[in-house]
């Protein structure tokens, strides 16, 4: 997990500087989280292989992330905004 301060404008949104920087943003707008796209693209392999469950997937890396010390602090949890980010890297 890493925080990444950007700075927006209208000539430079926040979701094309994440993806410069290799992230998936959440919202198009003041995205508050961004996944990097080579986790995303293990998530799709993986989902090719298995049936897909974003819920199981996020369980999973919510404990893992816990167990490392890192607690997700926002009000929308994880597996709403994984399987948001996760339907737009797959449908665009």
């Amino acid at each position: 997990i890493e925080i990444l301060q950007i700075d927006c404008c209208a000539c430079a949104p926040a979701p094309l500087q994440l993806l410069s920087h290799g992230y998936f943003a959440y919202a198009p707008i003041t995205p508050s989280l961004a996944v990097n796209l080579q986790l995303l693209q293990l998530v799709k392999t993986l989902f090719i292989h298995i049936t897909p469950n974003t819920t199981a997937w996020c369980k999973t890396l919510e404990v893992f992330l816990a167990g490392r010390g890192y607690h997700l602090t926002t009000k929308d949890n994880l597996c709403h905004r994984f399987g948001n980010i996760y339907h737009w890297y797959s449908v665009l």
